[in-house]
Formats: structure tokens, C-alpha cells, sequence
């Protein structure tokens, strides 16, 4: 009996010291000695986003100063014809131009072919590691797609690549999502990355939690008792997050018309924007607490039933139309696209979240490409007041209103009833504007710079966990099934439009409208 009391004692020690060395793993402080392998560096991804983040973190000196990339591609490159390609990609994409720090930077970016689906990559890969500096923490970021993941994982983990025999440097991946198309194909991911990596060095981006005014989500609501105090049910009639796309689905129509707006965005953007909206407070700023509290929200929203998907769902598909003064394409005219495709472009739905703080109180997204304008922003509407003083003047009372804007302006607003000047009591409602950049300047770090540097530091803050992934493709999946027993009648609304008629008579139908504030 004492020698197995002994065995659990020892083997309750071991687990705590595992636990200990894994939170010292995700918080660690940012590593003086790092190489960062890039799977699919010829891609639009690294062109467009992770080229122009690193150049900006080199110029600003927030990368470690033992930095190198390695770049992995299938091309016939150069060092010097790579880094002349990632120098013109920084010269269009990026918000800071070349000069004489993009050009140190371009010293630090090395080139190696390689095709990453054959074993013979990953023994050139480790002699290339090896020539460089063998003793460096190693960071993998998989710009490929997710049928890749699997592979190199699986070959990482067999060349020794995934761990470190000495315990002294970490090994940690990037995934870009989508994170399966659902829940079933989410679990097979998740497990072929387990085969290289634990949960705690995976680091599944979302790149709207790294834009700054999502950030702010928490401090807004945590650091002001003037909006904590009235964060529920009791106060607040309605929450909208729009989503709008001018834009069509440019040179992505091939993913995008296996994905579609409820898988590309829905699933992913808008429900971190509920969860966040919608948390109770963390225990701490932890990336482990935070993403508890999301889990909770994922799992307190009210399942769906058929009907509901049905009566509060509504998908559309553009045509042809007008944007901005310029005629553009249909979906089913654009690049990559089947001619008879049924995905869908646009969706609006209305979700509700079954907990005390929100009993009651819908939630209203809206997604689509190809619309009127080009917007992001979070609209929390508070309740009327009862008409007791007010009830006949000119103008009436409309409800209070808080605007978080997340793009192309970030900022936040609030609306509130005021007098208009005169003899007469007439109302007005008026705004208190918050600009992002008229406070702080223009130079906020882009979302991927941040995710980036978080990752370096082993924040797990501003990326999405395995439960997260999998509650909210539970919530998801029942839509698809519904679905895919009823053809829509596509397309249903005109680009230039802020889409189907359904989309606005679905909320009418509540007694409320869309908010553009």
C-alpha cells in the first residue's frame, strides 16, 4: 500500500512538472536565437502577409536578434532571385517600403528547393538547419494548404525536427486556417499535427484576433465599469457584427468555391468576434483562461434546429452588378469557379447564446463578398428606455449605440439623445468618435506582425485553441445538413447591393433593422 501511495506521489510530481514546463514553454520571453522555416514561401500568403510582417519587424527590431528564414519552395531559385521576388513583394504590399533596412533584412532570408510532399526535403532541410546554427529554437510556419499539414508534420517529427533531444530550444508551428470544413475533417487535422506537436506549441492563426480593435474587445469591456456594468441582457436589445466585402473572390475562386462564406468566415472571424463580445472575464490574460471563457460562450449557444436554420439563415450568391461605379462579374463568371456552382457568397444569421448574461438577447451576422462597401464593425444596441418624458417631441428617442470598427477605419462610437439647439425640446441623436489613428498615429503593427511576435514569445493570447475549433464546428455542421437537402436559388442578389432581400426582412421579421452607424 506505501509502495503504491509512493508510485501516485511520484507520478503526481512528474505531471506537475510536465504542467510547469509546458507554461513555461507558452510564456516564455521572446528567444535571442530563432529560425523560422517557411513551408510554401513562393505562395500569396508569405508574398502578400508574412514577408511585409517580418521586413516591418526587422525595421522596428521586435524579430530576436539571431534571426533567420528559411525559405522552402518547389521553384528553380536563386538566393539572390528569391530575394530580389520578396523584395518587390514587400515594395507593393507593405505599408513601409525598401530601403536600407529591407535590404538587411533580405541577408537574413536563405532559399532552399525542396519539394515538401518527398522524405529526401526534410534530410536537406536538416542539413540546412544544421549548417546554419543547430542550437536555435525552431519556428515551422505551414503557408500550405491544410492538406499538407499532415506530411510535414508526420516527416518533421521523423528527422528530429519536431523536438529538441536537449530540452534547451522549442519547436513551434504556424497553421493558417481553414482548420478542416468540418468537424470531422477538423479531428483528422488536429491529429495528424499531433503526431509532431503537443497543443501547446500549435498555433492556429486567426488573423482578425490580431487587428488592434479586436484586441481592445477585452480592454473596453474589462478596464471600464461604464460598459462592464451593462454588458447583458438587462441593458442590451441586440448585437450586430457585419462583415462587408467590396471585393469578389479574386485569384482564390478555386478554394473558395469548396469553402463558401460560412466555412471561410462564418466559422471562423465572426464566432471569435461573438465569443469575445460575449466572455465572462478570465481568471487572468492567459492564452489558456481566455480561451476557456470562449469555450464557454461556443458551448452555450443555443443548437440548431432545422426550422431555425430555415426561418433564421439566410445564403445568397452574387450576380453581376455595379461597385463603386465599376460593372463587375457574377460569382459563377469569376476565375476557378464552377459554372453552376451552388456555394454560397453571403450569409446573414441570428445566433443566441443560452446563459444568464445573454438569455434573450440576439446575435445578428452578416458576411458576404462582393457588396455595397468594404467594412467591419460590431454594433452592441442597448434598450430603450420607457416613454415617459420624451414621448412626443420631435425627433423621439432612439436607442444608445456602441460601434466598434475594426476596418477600413478603426475606431469605436458611441450615440446618445442630446437637445438640438433652439427654443423648442427638440431631440437629436449625436455621436462621441474615437479614431484609432487620430489617437495613436498610423503605424499600428499589421495583424500578422503581432501574431508573428506573439508566437516568437510564446503567447498563446491571439490564437485559436483545438476546443475552440471543435465547438464551433459543432455549433456549425447542422447548417451544412440542412443545406444540402434544399438547392438555393442562386444567384440572389446584385454585387453593388448589401445582399439578398431575405437578409433584411429575416431581422424586420424581430421588429429591428441592420445598423450602419
Amino acid at each position: 500500500m506505501a509502495i503504491q501511495k509512493i508510485a501516485e506521489k511520484e507520478k503526481e510530481i512528474v505531471i506537475e512538472k510536465k504542467i510547469e514546463r509546458s507554461k513555461k514553454d507558452e510564456y516564455a520571453a521572446p528567444a535571442d536565437r530563432v529560425i523560422m522555416i517557411l513551408f510554401g514561401a513562393t505562395g500569396d500568403l508569405a508574398n502578400r502577409k508574412i514577408f511585409p510582417a517580418l521586413n516591418s519587424m526587422n525595421r522596428q527590431g521586435t524579430i530576436p536578434k539571431k534571426f533567420r528564414v528559411i525559405a522552402i519552395g518547389r521553384r528553380d531559385y536563386t538566393n539572390d532571385i528569391f530575394r530580389e521576388k520578396v523584395k518587390n513583394s514587400i515594395e507593393y504590399f507593405s505599408t513601409v517600403k525598401s530601403g536600407k533596412n529591407t535590404d538587411s533584412f533580405l541577408k537574413i532570408v536563405d532559399y532552399l528547393k525542396a519539394d515538401f510532399t518527398k522524405e529526401e526535403a526534410y534530410a536537406k532541410l536538416k542539413r540546412k538547419i544544421e549548417e546554419e546554427e543547430n542550437e536555435s529554437n525552431l519556428l515551422y510556419y505551414l503557408a500550405t494548404s491544410p492538406d499538407n499539414f499532415g506530411v510535414i508534420a508526420k516527416m518533421l517529427k521523423k528527422y528530429g525536427l519536431a523536438h529538441d533531444k536537449k530540452n534547451k530550444f522549442w519547436r513551434r508551428v504556424i497553421i493558417e486556417k481553414p482548420f478542416g470544413s468540418d468537424i470531422a475533417s477538423a479531428k483528422r487535422l488536429n491529429k495528424m499535427l499531433k503526431h509532431g506537436f503537443p497543443e501547446s506549441r500549435i498555433f492556429r492563426i486567426d488573423h482578425y484576433l490580431g487587428k488592434e480593435l479586436v484586441q481592445n474587445i477585452l480592454v473596453l469591456r474589462f478596464t471600464n465599469i461604464i460598459f462592464e456594468q451593462l454588458w447583458n441582457q438587462k441593458y442590451i436589445d441586440n448585437v450586430q457584427i457585419t462583415v462587408a466585402e467590396d471585393a469578389g473572390v479574386g485569384r482564390r475562386g478555386g478554394y473558395y468555391d469548396s469553402a463558401g462564406a460560412l466555412r471561410d468566415m462564418v466559422q471562423s472571424h465572426l464566432l471569435q468576434l461573438v465569443s469575445l463580445i460575449a466572455m465572462e472575464p478570465p481568471v487572468s490574460l492567459s492564452g489558456r483562461d481566455i480561451s476557456s471563457e470562449k469555450v464557454k460562450v461556443f458551448r452555450s449557444l443555443t443548437p440548431l434546429t432545422s426550422k431555425d436554420v430555415e426561418t433564421n439563415i439566410v445564403r445568397g450568391q452574387y450576380s453581376a452588378g455595379v461597385v463603386k461605379g465599376r460593372s463587375v462579374k457574377g460569382y459563377r463568371e469569376e476565375e476557378g469557379v464552377r459554372r453552376d456552382s451552388d456555394t454560397e457568397t453571403f450569409v446573414a444569421m441570428k445566433l443566441t447564446i443560452n446563459n444568464m448574461r445573454w438569455a434573450g438577447v440576439p446575435f445578428y451576422l452578416r458576411t458576404g463578398k462582393r457588396m455595397k462597401d468594404r467594412f467591419a464593425n460590431i454594433i452592441i444596441q442597448f434598450k430603450e428606455l420607457p416613454c415617459v418624458l420624451f414621448c412626443d417631441v420631435e425627433g423621439g428617442m432612439r436607442p444608445n449605440m456602441l460601434t466598434i470598427r475594426i476596418q477600413p477605419e478603426e475606431g469605436m462610437e458611441t450615440t446618445f439623445n442630446l437637445k438640438t439647439p433652439g427654443s423648442g425640446m427638440d431631440i437629436q441623436s449625436v455621436r462621441m468618435n474615437f479614431s484609432h489613428e487620430a489617437e495613436f498615429g498610423p503605424n499600428t503593427p499589421e495583424a500578422y506582425e503581432k501574431l508573428i511576435y506573439n508566437t516568437i514569445s510564446g503567447d498563446t493570447t491571439l490564437f485559436t485553441s483545438w476546443k475552440e475549433v471543435e465547438q464551433s464546428w459543432i455549433f456549425i455542421d447542422p447548417i451544412f445538413k440542412v443545406w444540402r437537402k434544399r438547392k438555393p436559388r442562386f444567384p440572389n442578389y446584385a454585387a453593388g447591393t448589401m445582399g439578398p432581400r431575405e437578409a433584411d426582412m429575416f431581422i424586420r421579421a424581430d421588429g429591428r433593422e441592420w445598423n450602419f452607424n
